[in-house]
């Protein structure tokens, strides 16, 4: 190789003072690298390889390993464009079963429609003929006395006038046709969402990692009996045990009310004390109070507020102390539930008397309370009049804050639930066993029997506003819609009964009446 400032000389060493340059004799004895090192470009090259050497292995290892992602990520991308086809396939799927269904019901309520009103028209036609042939001979009647008004011959009127027979002045009622009512209603989008997959803000969060519950393994199942009044769509919901906890040997986890960390304030039927405990049992402290408590709630700072029965006021426990301080007073009723609002607001429960007697003076209600205690509404009677409760016990709010519900005691073995609108306004209640009846339907809360016992012990609200509900006589854990349809059994019959539970993003606890708390993962 020839020196480039030189030509015609060759490259004998290297300067290794200039950073490596490849220098010839005349460069040497130049005076610009008077003074430097110079080594044999041999031994260089030797030492250059020597350090590509690791860096050959690790491109080689580099490269090993971005065949393998570049491999791995076309995998993963097939897995999706299959999946992508898969799931419109799917849809499609649920689309033409919809369809079908839709022109099953629809061919037979028309196929109804049209016997029915066949049925009327023969009526119609009957009474027709009935009426035509008493018409004509109500004309023949008319014409034969007003041909014996114009007769002149007296003889003739005298005798034609004993032939002259009175018609039937009766008028038939009109005949009663039978009317298939139709009502107009509107279609559940939330539920035909959630059937194909989940709604567009859950795909959004999904889209952006944000990590969606995307819900899954659904079913759409038509009820075709007689008393059918809807699509009964089952979620792909389960309760999966993580731990068990036992927290009392003597008395039955009568409240629970979750925090922000994921820990538990457990309450016992007839103490006066509170423990916060997280999912492995831990206690972190234990409260105790001078007084009973009945319902807690825990605000957005996790606050703990308390129903101060016997005092007749709201509490706030002020920790780490655990002293409990009035923050306002319920007047003369007592308090037994309480829950916060997303606004911050409190609703309360009240009720002048712990009985089951309802009279027209009797005060059994609904409160919603600033944080301060200021009355903002009340819910006591329905549209008509008539009273809301027997006994309002527990209360829950809806994670949108657009659905109120109360647990409403009506005698020693039963209860059902009742759902408000936010003005307080009666949207439904839920007897049982899939019974629902309307906020415009006449019911009497005061007088109602159910045919078979059925109790809600405790209810929450998931985070797609469905109702979680534990049964007193099925010793079951439901799940039911916003509207109360019913969507799966979570849990089957156990073998104690569950009485309370609260929820804090996907984890539910479940307090049981042998005093034994369950942490479930809701997925």
């Amino acid at each position: 190789m020839e020196c480039i400032k030189h030509p015609g000389s060759s490259i004998v060493s290297v300067c290794i003072t200039c950073g490596a340059t490849l220098v010839c004799v005349d460069c040497m004895t130049d005076k610009e690298h008077k003074g430097h090192v110079f080594e044999k470009p041999n031994k260089i090259a030797i030492d250059i390889k020597a350090k590509l050497k690791p860096k050959e292995t690790e491109d080689c290892k580099l490269e090993a390993n971005l065949e393998s992602d570049l491999k791995e990520i076309r995998s993963l991308k097939t897995q999706q464009d299959n999946k992508q086809k898969e799931r419109v396939k799917s849809i499609n799927i649920q689309k033409e079963v919809l369809i079908q269904t839709v022109t099953e019901m629809t061919d037979s309520f028309i196929s109804q429609y049209e016997t029915q009103t066949h049925s009327n028209c023969v009526k119609l036609q009957d009474a027709i003929d009935v009426i035509s042939t008493k018409l004509e001979n109500v004309r023949r009647h008319r014409n034969e006395i007003e041909r014996l008004l114009d007769e002149k011959d007296v003889l003739a009127v005298v005798n034609d006038s004993r032939n002259l027979k009175d018609v039937d002045g009766q008028r038939k009622p009109y005949p009663q046709l039978a009317e298939i009512e139709f009502t107009r209603g509107k279609v559940n989008i939330h539920q035909l969402k959630i059937m194909f997959g989940g709604t567009a803000a859950e795909l959004n969060e999904l889209a952006t990692l944000e990590g969606a519950q995307v819900v899954a393994d659904m079913t759409l199942s038509v009820n075709k009996s007689s008393d059918f009044v809807g699509t009964d769509i089952r979620l792909g919901r389960e309760l999966v045990l993580e731990s068990t906890l036992k927290y009392s040997e003597s008395n039955y986890v009568s409240a629970m009310r979750n925090d922000s960390y994921g820990n538990s304030w457990v309450k016992c039927h007839g103490e006066r004390k509170i423990s916060l405990i997280d999912k492995s049992g831990h206690v972190d402290k234990t409260v105790t109070f001078y007084f009973g408590v009945r319902g807690m709630t825990t605000t957005k700072d996790n606050t703990l507020l308390l129903c101060g029965v016997e005092d007749r006021d709201i509490k706030q426990v002020i920790l780490p102390s655990g002293n409990a301080t009035s923050v306002f007073s319920t007047g003369k009723l007592f308090p037994f539930s309480v829950c916060t609002t997303p606004s911050g607001d409190l609703y309360v429960t009240l009720m002048d008397s712990r009985d089951y007697n309802v009279t027209a003076n009797s005060e059994r209600v609904l409160v919603r309370y600033s944080s301060q205690g200021q009355e903002k509404d009340r819910a006591r009677y329905d549209r008509r009049g008539d009273p809301l409760f027997v006994g309002p016990y527990r209360v829950r709010v809806s994670n949108t804050g657009v659905v109120i519900g109360v647990s409403n005691l009506t005698d020693k073995q039963n209860s059902h639930l009742v759902l408000l609108n936010t003005d307080l306004t009666l949207r439904l209640r839920y007897l049982g066993n899939g019974k629902v009846v309307s906020g415009e339907e006449k019911f009497d809360t005061t007088t109602y029997k159910p045919e078979t016992n059925y109790a809600i012990n405790d209810f929450i609200f998931d985070s797609f506003d469905n109702i979680i509900i534990v049964e007193v006589y099925s010793k079951c854990v439901q799940l039911l819609s916003r509207d109360c349809v019913q969507m799966c059994t979570l849990l089957p019959t156990q073998e104690y009964t569950p009485v309370s539970m609260t929820m804090n993003g996907d984890r539910m606890w479940l307090g049981f009446q042998n005093g034994t708390v369950n942490v479930y993962k809701y997925e």
